[in-house]
């Protein structure tokens, strides 16, 4: 080992060590040879003595080298300097081809960056590949995943055997009062399993103990780092202070790590949620979210049967609550990402090709260099250098080459990193930073690799082929050459198209959803969140009161059209459902049995410009004391009631005999879960009725609701006013998550949005160093055949069909590649489609459009090779070659 690590470092070190071994060599000469002339010989055969004994000068020189150095790596830093003085000697394709290699490595480590911090990097939880997220699902084929019955938690964490742990989260706004000013925090509730299923040390202090959960001991928290830092300064001795939240005194137990997210980065800090006997009983209420982690040794979809079994149990034992609700698994990442993995995946897949094109761009013109260096190659074949040694250097070259573009490429990628940031939405899930750290140096290494490699390959396999007798006759490179740039410039073509379609079609899709009726006029709305603490706000007059005193304050500042409130907004990814049953109706096994339902108040129709199609929308009259109404949207107009009137009808909620409301108006469909989704069927409930149903769940949801605001400007200007409104009527009551409705439906868009600008951005790259391509590739077939041009226009030919002869070839290449990108275009795009149904499927038209575009393009860029050609003058052509 160590006589290894001495020739290693010996590398690189030749100039030096080779003067020491050429001065010990010379010594040893000298001295043998005045042995010599004492012996009676001349200097002249007292040299030629003294060489003989050390059998050679030349090849002890080299034994020595082999037995001090790495002779792989010596040549080869041989050849790299010598490649570096070759590629500055011809600095036009140099710069040329590292550019393009440059860009295109600049891009694929820009979007690794993203897809590192994204899909690769481990999520912030112990062994995470065992970290699943539980829904429950209505065995209804139409139905959506939902949240998990508090109570059904409960008989899961009892009864299942798959799992080490289970933890429940149910989030909560909490009001910070102590410590400066009143500050809403969105807190995770989590039940007893939370330390064993994420599995995760707190930076400070401890996570909870079993004893945090008894009912009446959950007086701690532990905070995030964000909240640490923002609220209470970074304070080392944070652990058993105290902070006053909805009222209550709780003990700060810890701090978690700066990147932990759990279940997402809203959660601000966690609490215990003790489970007691209104939990056990609650199996109607879909509220909470749940995780679990998996035994080892377990499979997912094994550990899947074993709780659907256990829900099957359930079914049977509780055939009220439970009748209809089986049980879904999915793997963490795949719960926290959802589509966002199969787009990022194929924005990845958009850079390979980029970067295909990019090597077979430069493989072109590593081609032409090789070529054109036909003398300097056949006289080295002629010397004795083999086949092998050819090949070996101007693969050097290529990987000199490629390692130069990928140092200028990882530079470009740090310098438009901030724009990487603008196009990811603020709370983004990110465990890692999107950055251009190590792991993406070493992507631009790998990349500098095997594009080096990709590219250099056949350029060095046929340049290796050129023969003396060839070069002497000045024939041809031959047809191997000629293949070569047939195949590259397909290459770039069909890739470049297929990057063409995908850029089209996203930004089609796009353009479709931008333009799709979201139901709902965002223009001049502003939202602001308000959570009224249990401990002041637990009667629901109270409540009621509340939300009508601060509507109304809201309603009389100036420039506010109008104002209602809502516990569920648009686009915010939220949603509560609930089976129903509609009085009258026959059994129809196709009707939907679940729907999705929003708590909201007056107003907020108005607010949010949805129109009322029939009936009439909420008044201040639909109260407790009144019968129960419900508003219903279009979809659940038609899928429940079709052509006939549902006004006046009823409808029985969670087949409760005494839930039974009337249908007292239908409204236009709302896009709650975004453009892309199709609207569900959904129905309204008057907020001031919640407490008809004596739900302690519903209850909390009421005391968080949400105010629209409807303006005539700039609706954010009337946030202080806002602010102001709500602090008159409890001066401990904050505001939080103020944004206007625009911006939420613009972060409904950001997927879309990002992936049509990066990927539109890919194509046009491509596309351009395609049309390079094909510019070089007739460029030298003009070049190469500029005597048999010169003959033929002397006898007589047409420029016109002499110049298309000579470019015919690449017009073919670039035929057969825009042929075959539209081909293959097709069952890729469509393969996307079927993953994220919310992109566009791809039609021949769209397909075989941009490949003609594209042979139009690369026929255009034959245009001046091709006009250079028509104009040789055959005199001055032959005479140079002659």
């Amino acid at each position: 080992m160590r006589q290894w690590m001495v020739r290693l470092l010996s590398v690189g070190r030749r100039g030096a060590r080779d003067r020491e071994l050429d001065d010990e060599l010379r010594f040893h000469v000298e001295q043998l040879a005045a042995d010599y002339q004492r012996r009676g010989m001349s200097p002249a055969e007292a040299r030629v003595a003294a060489n003989r004994e050390l059998g050679g000068v030349d090849r002890a020189r080299q034994a020595w080298r082999d037995q001090r150095t790495w002779l792989p790596a010596e040549e080869f830093l041989h050849d790299a300097r010598h490649a570096w003085r070759l590629l500055r000697r011809s600095p036009g394709s140099f710069v040329g081809a590292a550019t393009i290699l440059a860009l295109a490595v600049s891009a694929s480590v820009s979007v690794f960056a993203v897809v590192d911090a994204v899909l690769l990097a481990p999520l912030p939880y112990a062994n995470p590949g065992r970290l699943v997220q539980v829904y429950e699902r209505f065995m209804s084929a139409r139905s959506s995943d939902a949240s998990v019955a508090p109570g059904t938690f409960v008989e899961w964490t009892e009864r299942a055997r798959a799992f080490t742990a289970l933890t429940a989260v149910d989030t909560r706004q909490i009001n910070l009062t102590s410590g400066g000013e009143p500050r809403q925090v969105t807190a995770g509730a989590v039940s007893s399993g939370f330390a064993a299923t994420v599995g995760i040390v707190p930076a400070l202090g401890r996570s909870f103990a079993d004893a945090d959960f008894n009912p009446g001991s959950d007086s701690v928290v532990l905070l995030s780092h964000g909240l640490w830092r923002s609220r209470f300064g970074g304070k080392p001795n944070i652990v058993g202070m105290t902070m006053t939240a909805d009222d209550r005194v709780l003990t700060v137990v810890g701090v978690m790590p700066e990147r932990f997210l759990f279940p997402g980065p809203e959660i601000e800090a966690w609490i215990p949620m003790p489970v007691t006997a209104a939990i056990r009983a609650n199996r109607g209420s879909h509220s909470l979210e749940v995780f679990a982690r998996v035994r080892d040794g377990v499979a997912i979809d094994v550990a899947e049967r074993d709780l659907q079994a256990v829900a099957g149990d359930l079914r049977r034992e509780f055939p009220d609550s439970n009748a209809e609700w089986d049980v879904l698994l999915r793997p963490m990442r795949r719960a926290l990402l959802g589509d966002t993995r199969v787009v990022l995946a194929a924005i990845l897949g958009a850079v390979g090709f980029l970067l295909a094109v990019a090597c077979a761009n430069a493989a072109g013109l590593l081609l032409t260099s090789g070529l054109g260096r036909e003398r300097e190659l056949a006289i080295r074949s002629a010397l004795g250098a083999n086949r092998a040694r050819v090949i070996r250097q101007m693969l050097t070259e290529s990987l000199v080459l490629s390692s130069v573009a990928a140092l200028a490429g990882v530079a470009i990628a740090w310098l438009v990193q901030p724009l990487l940031e603008t196009l990811r939405p603020v709370d983004f899930l990110a465990w890692k930073p999107i950055a251009i750290d190590s792991r993406a140096a070493l992507f631009a290494a790998l990349a500098a690799l095997v594009s080096g490699v990709a590219a250099g390959t056949l350029p060095a396999v046929l340049a290796s082929r050129v023969r003396i007798a060839a070069v002497a006759s000045q024939r041809s490179p031959g047809r191997g050459a000629s293949r070569a740039r047939f195949a590259l410039v397909a290459l770039e073509v069909g890739l470049s198209v297929l990057l063409a379609v995908a850029a089209v079609n996203l930004v089609r899709t796009l353009v479709r959803l931008t333009s799709v009726e979201t139901g709902v006029d965002a223009e001049g709305v502003v939202t602001v969140s308000v959570s009224l603490p249990e401990t002041r706000y637990a009667d629901g007059a109270r409540v009621t009161a509340f939300h009508q005193a601060a509507l109304e304050r809201m309603r009389q500042i100036a420039g506010v059209r109008a104002a209602g409130a809502t516990v569920v907004m648009p686009f915010s990814g939220n949603t509560f459902v609930r089976p129903f049953a509609v009085t009258g109706l026959p059994v129809n096994s196709t009707r939907p049995e679940i729907a999705h339902y929003r708590i909201v108040t007056p107003g907020y129709f108005e607010s949010m410009g949805i129109r009322l199609r029939a009936g009439r929308a909420f008044t201040s009259d639909d109260r407790a004391d009144r019968p129960l109404s419900v508003i219903v949207n279009q979809a659940m107009r038609r899928e429940v009631w079709g052509d006939a009137n549902p006004l006046d009808a009823s409808i029985t909620f969670a087949g409760s005999a005494t839930l039974i409301a009337t249908v007292v108006g239908v409204v236009d469909d709302v896009r709650h879960f975004g453009p892309s989704a199709p609207a569900p069927i959904e129905m309204y409930w008057p907020a001031a009725q919640i407490d008809v149903a004596k739900s302690a769940a519903l209850d909390r949801l009421r005391r968080n609701m949400t105010f629209v605001v409807k303006t005539g400007g700039d609706p954010l200007t009337v946030v202080p006013a806002l602010r102001a409104a709500v602090r008159e009527l409890d001066v401990d009551q904050p505001i939080a998550h103020v944004q206007t409705l625009a911006s939420m439906l613009d972060r409904a868009l950001w997927l879309s949005r990002a992936s049509a600008w990066i990927v539109s951005l890919i194509g046009v790259s491509a596309t351009l160093f395609a049309l390079l391509g094909v510019f070089a590739s007739a460029s030298f077939a003009v070049s190469q055949r500029k005597r048999e041009v010169a003959v033929r226009l002397a006898l007589g030919a047409p420029p016109a069909v002499v110049s298309r002869g000579v470019v015919s070839n690449v017009l073919a290449a670039a035929a057969l590649g825009a042929a075959m990108g539209s081909i293959l275009a097709w069952p890729i795009a469509r393969a996307i489609a079927s993953q994220v149904p919310s992109i566009e499927p791809v039609d021949a038209w769209l397909t075989s459009s941009i490949g003609a575009t594209m042979l139009i393009a690369a026929a255009l860029s034959c245009w001046k090779p091709a006009r250079r050609a028509s104009r040789i003058d055959p005199i001055e052509a032959l005479r140079v070659d002659g």
